[in-house]
């Protein structure tokens, strides 16, 4: 994600609601830690012990002698959290769509890809090696343009915009796609697992549909799929994918992330364990964070600045122009607040984007020292 700096940042502390970077402690409205886990004692201390017990990691693939008991821990603990029979771990949150379309590839025969996708989606739909059309950002009535009868299509979309925090209007792509035969509507949801819906099971749970994702009975018609990451709201790190016995063996066996990546690395799966029992155990985080976010988008609506009331804590708000953010970002650095102004990711336009990230750990003062600043800069 490219920001104004011309030479990166360095982190120098855990990521959390005050961050220590470049040797000065700011109060950080950046990143992805949405439930401050990354820097929990019990997190920390989980990574420690599997390291210990462990070592780095079982230096071989999953298929031969590369399982742990950890790993299945894992898989286990997220099959819970996620309420679906099983789960697919492995390295990389960035390959977890890789993995999904090649599980998918027997029943696709054309790829449409959202044009404000991720990069990870963008690079895994041209793995199948068949036709791919773009369609316009979020919006059904594009895709329904470029549709033909008889292909059976497969549709990629972030479940929430990294840079936006706009979340995906999932039901206007399975009514059109509910025309068109077999069909499967995918979401890359790394920034929508730990957060939305009622368990923060994600974009799909928001939608009340859940059920249906990964291995379960189509709607209309239409096969949904997800896949997510351990690296941002659930505290740890590596891909995850829950679903049905069924549709997570298909996975390992057509991706090759199974047999053929080495395994996970034993502290990062020791984290992201202790991370998925924590936000399992402690409901409260989601509803601290909800409350935070609704918080800050009210205010920020109250300053006139265009800002929906979507419960993703991820806010991307584009403020005049490109010169008037920038200036922003540094008036703001000056007063130990750390809100980055995004010049170019996926989902922003020419100007780019100020994006705030709100984490369940901020209190009411944090959020408002930071809307202080914003209303003595803007108004």
């Amino acid at each position: 994600m490219s920001t104004t700096n011309a030479q990166p940042a360095l982190m120098e502390s855990p990521p959390g609601p005050v961050t220590l970077i470049d040797g000065v402690d700011y109060l950080y409205f950046a990143g992805t830690s949405y439930l401050g886990l990354h820097g929990d004692p019990r997190v920390i201390a989980a990574g420690c012990a599997a390291l210990q017990r462990y070592g780095v990691h079982t230096a071989t693939s999953r298929s031969g002698y590369g399982n742990s008991r950890l790993l299945l821990d894992v898989e286990q603990e997220a099959a819970t959290f996620f309420d679906k029979e099983t789960s697919f771990y492995f390295s990389s949150g960035y390959s977890a769509n890789h993995v999904v379309v090649q599980g998918v590839a027997n029943d696709v025969d054309a790829v449409y890809v959202d044009s404000a996708a991720h990069y990870s989606a963008q690079e895994a739909a041209r793995l199948l090696g068949k036709p791919i059309k773009l369609f316009d950002h979020f919006s059904a009535r594009s895709l329904n343009s470029l549709l033909h009868d008889g292909l059976r299509p497969l549709v990629m979309l972030n479940g929430v915009e990294p840079a936006t925090g706009r979340i995906a209007p999932v039901q206007d792509f399975i009514d059109v796609l509910g025309s068109h035969g077999t069909a499967t509507l995918h979401l890359d949801d790394s920034h929508g697992v730990g957060v939305l819906g009622t368990h923060g099971q994600g974009t799909w749970e928001h939608h009340g549909l859940w059920s249906h994702a990964n291995g379960g009975p189509p709607v209309n018609g239409v096969r949904l799929t997800m896949c997510g990451t351990l690296a941002k709201a659930l505290g740890g790190f590596g891909g995850i994918i829950p679903g049905s016995l069924e549709f997570v063996d298909n996975l390992k066996k057509a991706s090759h992330y199974f047999n053929g990546a080495s395994a996970p690395a034993a502290p990062l799966a020791g984290c992201s364990l202790e991370g998925l029992r924590i936000v399992r155990q402690e409901p409260q985080r989601r509803e601290r964070l909800r409350e935070n976010v609704r918080q800050f988008r009210s205010e920020l609506r109250v300053l006139g600045l265009p800002v929906t009331d979507e419960p993703s804590p991820n806010i991307g708000v584009l403020i005049r122009d490109a010169a008037q953010m920038q200036h922003l970002h540094v008036e703001l650095k000056r007063r130990l607040i750390l809100a980055p102004y995004i010049a170019s990711y996926s989902g922003t336009g020419s100007e780019g984007i100020m994006r705030f990230a709100l984490c369940s750990e901020h209190t009411p003062e944090m959020i408002d020292r930071l809307l202080s600043a914003l209303r003595e800069l803007l108004l």
